[in-house]
């Protein structure tokens, strides 16, 4: 099916790939960031202390740094779509979860646990782990277009994760 598909289109199929990641990266790594556009309505909400909030937040920087090694042993005995699916899964899950939060430890379990989790398979390390494969003429222009993705949603539409806790 996919020789067929990429016979049918009028460039490389590698491109497609490149916007796959693009967008996996834009929503995985900007989710586990959004923390900082969330800080203020999350302390205004519920009156925590800064540093209690603030933790969840350090948290699941260092559950990435943790599971980041074994990431490449995962990528390479399961292989890309099942890492992508289980990121996709877990951060989803750890934003949804996260707007029923009550206690600081459902921060800390969501938007740290499962979101850090999550964005830690559509990050850098995955996606650099097969996206390569897929060039070999333009393969430093393909990781930088899919790594611009980081930068992409903060500039152009993070104001919406703001809007939507101001609104509510």
């Amino acid at each position: 099916m996919l020789a067929r598909l990429s016979r049918r289109l009028p460039f490389y199929y590698g491109w497609l790939i490149v916007a796959v990641v693009f967008v996996t990266m834009a929503i995985g790594v900007n989710a586990r960031t959004a923390f900082s556009l969330l800080f203020p309505p999350i302390l205004t909400e519920f009156g925590w202390e800064r540093g209690v909030t603030a933790g969840a937040f350090s948290f699941g920087f260092l559950l990435s740094a943790a599971l980041s090694p074994t990431l490449g042993r995962l990528m390479d005995s399961r292989g890309p779509r099942v890492v992508m699916e289980f990121g996709v899964a877990a951060t989803g899950a750890g934003m949804l979860l996260a707007t029923l939060a009550s206690q600081p430890w459902h921060i800390y379990a969501t938007l740290g646990v499962l979101v850090g989790a999550g964005s830690v398979c559509l990050g850098y390390t995955g996606q650099a782990l097969f996206l390569p494969a897929w060039f070999v003429r333009r393969r430093g222009l393909a990781m930088s277009i899919a790594s611009t993705a980081v930068g992409a949603p903060p500039a152009g539409c993070w104001g919406s994760p703001r809007w939507c806790c101001s609104c509510h």
